[in-house]
């Protein structure tokens, strides 16, 4: 089946802090070049997770590489939910 890469960096699981928009931007192009080297084209998303919010979801969304977000908390609310699925169109 397809593959998704989804990213989170450790510090953020479970903390409500996620990583600034050059960090982000930064891991997934890593994690871009390394499915590159393994033969992985640019068709495999790369989502972020890590306290991803209605607040937040824009910016990361304008982030090159970033695909869609893997929402954890959010996804508990259905108003923010809703927003987050709104917002990824």
């Amino acid at each position: 089946g397809p593959l998704w890469v989804a990213y989170e960096p450790v510090w953020a699981i479970g903390t409500g802090r996620r990583a600034e928009a050059p960090q982000v931007q930064e891991a997934h192009a890593f994690i871009r070049a390394e499915l590159s080297r393994h033969g992985a084209g640019a068709e495999v998303p790369i989502l972020y997770g890590g306290s991803v919010t209605p607040e937040s979801f824009p910016e990361l969304l304008g982030i090159p590489e970033v695909a869609g977000g893997l929402v954890g908390g959010a996804a508990l609310d259905p108003a923010k939910f809703g927003q987050l699925i709104a917002q990824a169109g």
